[in-house]
Order: C-alpha cells, then sequence, then structure tokens
C-alpha cells in the first residue's frame, strides 16, 4: 500500500513539473507572437497581399491606419497598385499614411468648404501617346502639390487624379501629325470624397470644353489638339485643373 502510494505522489508530482515548466512556454510564446504583430511593418507588397486575399477595403484601410509602415508613394509604385486592383480609397490611405496626413479620432479637426474653380496643379505619370492610345481610355495623373483652404491641406499632394483619353489620332501620310487631347475627371480629398474637376476656371464652355485640358503653355492659347509627327505628352507634364464642384471637407487642423 506504501508503495502504490509514494508511486502516486511520484507520477503527481512529475505532472505539477510538467505543467510547470510548459505553461511559461506557451505564455511566451504568445507575447512573441503578439510583440511580432505589433511591430510588423506594411509595405505595398502587404497591401497588394490583403487585396489577393479578398480583404474588405474597410478592413485593409483600418490596419493601414492602425500599422507602421514603409509604403512606396511613387508615381510608378501608384501605377502597379492600380494595375494589380487596389482601389482607389486604399491608395490615398496608404498615401496619406506615408505624408502623416492622416486623420485620427483624438485629432482637432474642422469642416472647410473647397469653393468651385479651385486650383490645382497635377503631373502626368507616364508617356501619353496618340500612337498608343485611343478616345475613351482611362488615364491616371496624380496631384502636383496639396491644395490648401487657408492653412489646412483639404487635397493631398499624390493623390490619383483620374481621366480619359478624349480625342486621339495617329500621324498620317503626307507629313499629317497626329492628334492628341485629354479629359480630367475627378480626384479625391482628405477625407475621401470624390471631387470633380474641370480644365477651365470658369467652366463656362460646358462640360465637353471645360474638361478637356487645353495645354495653353505648350502649345499656344487656342491649342486644345497638340499637332506633330507623332501627338505625345509627357510624363511629368504638369497640368492645371480646377474642382468642378464647391465640396465641404472634414480635414485636419
Amino acid at each position: 500500500m506504501k508503495k502504490l502510494l509514494s508511486l502516486f505522489l511520484t507520477i503527481l508530482f512529475l505532472q505539477s513539473a510538467f505543467c510547470f515548466v510548459l505553461l511559461p512556454t506557451k505564455v511566451s510564446a504568445r507575447n512573441t507572437a503578439a510583440r511580432s504583430f505589433q511591430q510588423e511593418i506594411l509595405t505595398n507588397q502587404s497591401v497588394i497581399d490583403m487585396v489577393g486575399s479578398k480583404f474588405s477595403e474597410e478592413l485593409i484601410i483600418a490596419k493601414i491606419k492602425s500599422s507602421r509602415n514603409s509604403f512606396d508613394t511613387s508615381a510608378a509604385a501608384l501605377q502597379q497598385l492600380k494595375k494589380v486592383g487596389v482601389s482607389d480609397a486604399v491608395i490615398l490611405a496608404m498615401v496619406q499614411k506615408a505624408s502623416g496626413m492622416e486623420m485620427t479620432t483624438s485629432g482637432a479637426t474642422a469642416t472647410l468648404t473647397i469653393p468651385d474653380g479651385t486650383e490645382l496643379k497635377i503631373m502626368t505619370t507616364e508617356d501619353i501617346s496618340g500612337q498608343k492610345v485611343v478616345e475613351g481610355d482611362p488615364l491616371t495623373f496624380k496631384v502636383a502639390e496639396d491644395v490648401k483652404v487657408s492653412t489646412t491641406v483639404v487635397i493631398a499632394k499624390d493623390v490619383i487624379v483620374k481621366g480619359t483619353v478624349s480625342s486621339a489620332k495617329k500621324k498620317g501620310f503626307m507629313g499629317k501629325g497626329g492628334e492628341l487631347s485629354v479629359r480630367i475627371e475627378s480626384t479625391q480629398t482628405v477625407d475621401g470624397q470624390k471631387v470633380k474637376l474641370r480644365a477651365s476656371k470658369s467652366g463656362a464652355g460646358g462640360d465637353n470644353m471645360g474638361s478637356t485640358v487645353a495645354l495653353t503653355v505648350l502649345f499656344g492659347p487656342l491649342g486644345l489638339l497638340r499637332k506633330g509627327k507623332e501627338a505625345k505628352i509627357k510624363a511629368g507634364t504638369i497640368l492645371t485643373a480646377y474642382t468642378d464642384e464647391a465640396k465641404n471637407v472634414t480635414a485636419a487642423n
């Protein structure tokens, strides 16, 4: 009987010792995983992976806002994100996070109005050639400079601008040059709202004329169309556009 009792106590002691060793190991593993998650640094590829895994847009944006990042927001990188299916709202969140402009619930905010006809500079992100595009092709530009109301940024630099090819003709025979014109359509405010754009200050020329970029600096005040051996707008070309509506925006002070 004493031998059985002694054996039972020995087994009980060994089980207690095993649990004592195992528990800190499990706790340590959980703590390591938590630290790893907290220290995660998001990259462009991280976002692409989340999109590929069919995460919702809201979830991806929340992850971007709550994580450290090493985002590449160059024109080429933004183009690549667009090509693989990353939405404009997600790209905007990446740009704002990378530039330190994301709004927080604890930060002071204000509601400001972007007046109709507010000027903004936009930049072409790739060469646009009349030899390669056709009417209706989508185009992507980016905002070249922050747009401010008073001292507050309401449209951030590097945010995507959408446009289309409104006219394109290839160069012809007998020295006939090509023709090319583009239409500027919309961009986004710092709080994620779409804002319509046009090319003329007043918009008095109607929607078709007002939205077609007149490259007055490069091709003369009457030149809606560029003519030459090949109609081409080079990457990095700065264009002037204007808001085509007034827009109330909630922005960080």
